[in-house]
């Protein structure tokens, strides 16, 4: 990495910090960087002295990098556009409005129409309060409870119910604060009993204090309902508090209009309506295609796009 990227990206985060209203210690933990080494580059210093040993060693690439991806700065050509779609502008209106008043909610999107994408552009757009925590299926109750607090930047050693007490005191100081502190997690259907039972204590806690968030598919509606039909304990409670909220986001468009008006290959756009169902999925069969395209300097084409994914011409 040349010195002048490097100049770039400690400009980025100088901006960055500016229009966020963030100190660069929260930068570090937003970004993971050691804040001895922000301090260090945001100085155009890109060499660190080790406390310790008194030795000079330059400061790692992957640190910049960091950063870079942390602010929103672009190492690469990005070849998949930004696209303000229905579903991005539900969830995030839906996501704004719950952050500015401590609601809870439930928003269902299909598969692929955008739900973690348009997570991470909100959390880049709100560094200080926003937490996100993205479940999976073998996540257990202690995996869910220590994420949230990493997220938060906080630990705390013991049971889940010490755990659980200092994300709700750390929670309620922000609030007090003048925060407004919001909890993201998405793939929400992989949560099981107890992280049901979890979140309802969670809520109760920090009602009006805190947005507490659940993003999922269909699959998150019906785990929630067979949980309540069973009569599972704490379930019809959660679902009590959290029905209200429930949003379902307007389904991908089937003919991917805002995606595919810039392409002039009549036959490409047929052939992209017919092989992709989702927004998800456009993506990936796009993507590859289009750095091909630029590559080779070649126009976008549907012979082109069949022998990049190896399709028959």
């Amino acid at each position: 990495m040349t010195d002048d990227l490097k100049q770039k990206i400690a400009t980025a985060c100088e901006s960055y910090i500016t229009e966020k209203g963030i100190s660069r210690n929260e930068l570090a933990r937003i970004s993971g960087v050691n804040p001895a080494y922000i301090s260090a580059i945001m100085s155009g210093e890109y060499n660190y002295k080790n406390s310790r040993t008194g030795v000079l060693s330059p400061i790692a690439d992957r640190w910049f990098t960091l950063l870079a991806n942390a602010v929103g700065y672009k190492l690469q050509k990005e070849y998949w556009p930004f696209v303000k779609t229905q579903q991005f502008v539900e969830i995030i209106a839906e996501l704004e409005d719950a952050k500015a008043c401590a609601y809870t909610r439930a928003l269902i999107g299909e598969t692929g129409c955008g739900k973690t994408y348009t997570i991470e552009r909100f959390k880049a757009a709100n560094p200080i309060g926003c937490y996100v925590v993205k479940c999976h299926k073998y996540y257990t109750l202690r995996d869910i409870v220590d994420k949230i607090m990493d997220a938060i930047g906080i630990n705390e050693p013991g049971n889940i119910s010490k755990k659980l007490d200092r994300i709700n005191i750390e929670l309620w100081r922000m609030y007090r604060c003048g925060q407004h502190p919001i909890i993201i997690l998405d793939e929400a259907e992989n949560l099981t009993l107890s992280a049901i039972q979890m979140l309802k204590a969670l809520y109760d806690f920090l009602k009006n204090a805190c947005a507490i968030v659940l993003i999922g598919t269909n699959q998150l509606v019906k785990t929630l309902n067979r949980m309540r039909e069973l009569d599972k304990p704490g379930a019809p409670q959660f679902y009590r508090r959290i029905k209200a909220g429930i949003r379902n986001i307007t389904p991908c468009d089937p003919l991917f209009s805002a995606f595919l008006e810039s392409i002039e290959d009549k036959g490409l756009k047929k052939l992209l309506i017919n092989t992709c169902d989702n927004y998800g999925e456009l993506s990936d069969y796009l993507t590859p295609v289009l750095r091909e395209a630029d590559r080779v300097n070649q126009p976008l084409t549907e012979s082109l796009f069949r022998i990049v994914n190896k399709l028959s011409i």
